[in-house]
C-alpha cells in the first residue's frame, strides 16, 4: 500500500542524564554528607519526616566547588550539542533537597533560567526516578485508550536516577519527583545555569534596522 514510511519527531525536549565518573561522585557525595550534617546541626530541629532544603547559594560555598565545575563541564557540553554561540553562563543558584521516605516534590518549572538540573547524592530502591510533564495542554483535548505507552502518546515520562548521576534540563520543562517509597533519604543537589550578561547580549534582537520584517524572528 505505502511505498515508503518515517515517522518525523518534531521539536522534541532534550534532557541529558550525566553519569559522573565513579572517583569523583564518591568525593563529591562525601562532601555533601558532611555539608549536611554541619548544615542541620546549625538550625533548629525539624519536624521528624519532614523534608528539608538548605539555602539557594550553595553555589559560592566552597565546600561545593567540585560540584560547580562538574556543573559547567556538562553545560559546557550541552551548549556545544545545541550549537549555541556563547560560552559565558553563570550557575545562578544550587541547593540540597532531603527527601524521607513518604515525601514528595510536585511538579514545577524552573524561572528566569535556561537550564536546571539536579546531581544526586542518594537515590534509594522507590526513589530513584524524577518524572517530566509535556508541557502542551493540548496533547490532552483529546486523549484515546492506548494498547502501551511509549514517549510518542504519553504525558509524563519518567527517568531512572542514581547515586552520582545528573540530569539537566530546560528550565521551562515541568517536573516533579514520586514519594520516596525507599527506605531511606533521597538526597539530591538542585541547580539552575543562565547565560551571563543576558540583558546586555543575548536579549538584544536579532535583527538589525533595515530589514525586512519577513527576516525578524
Amino acid at each position: 500500500m505505502f511505498e515508503e514510511k518515517d515517522t518525523i519527531h518534531i521539536f522534541p525536549y532534550p534532557v541529558w542524564l550525566f553519569n559522573v565518573e565513579a572517583d569523583r561522585a564518591d568525593r563529591l557525595n562525601q562532601k555533601a554528607h558532611a555539608s549536611i550534617e554541619k548544615m542541620r546541626k546549625a538550625e533548629p530541629s525539624g519536624i521528624p519526616g519532614s523534608h528539608w532544603q538548605s539555602p539557594n547559594d550553595l553555589q559560592d560555598n566552597d565546600d561545593f566547588a567540585d560540584l560547580v565545575t562538574t556543573i559547567r563541564d556538562a553545560t559546557k557540553e550541552i551548549f556545544s550539542e545545541l550549537h549555541i554561540a556563547t560560552d559565558k553562563f553563570l550557575v545562578t543558584g544550587m541547593w540540597i533537597n532531603l527527601r524521607p521516605p513518604g515525601t514528595q516534590h510536585p511538579a514545577h518549572t524552573h524561572p528566569n533560567n535556561y537550564l536546571s538540573g539536579t546531581y544526586y547524592v542518594t537515590a534509594p530502591s522507590g526513589g530513584d526516578a524524577i518524572v517530566f510533564r509535556d508541557p502542551r495542554p493540548e496533547t490532552n483535548i483529546i486523549s484515546p485508550q492506548f494498547s502501551e505507552q511509549n514517549e510518542l502518546n504519553t504525558r509524563e515520562i519518567m527517568v531512572p536516577v542514581k547515586p552520582g548521576a545528573m540530569v539537566m534540563f530546560p528550565s521551562w520543562l515541568p517536573h516533579f519527583v514520586p514519594p520516596n517509597q525507599g527506605d531511606t533519604d533521597r538526597i539530591s543537589i538542585s541547580f539552575n545555569v543562565m547565560f551571563e550578561s543576558y540583558g546586555e547580549t543575548i536579549s538584544r534582537p536579532k535583527w538589525t534596522f533595515g530589514q525586512s520584517t519577513d527576516d525578524r524572528s
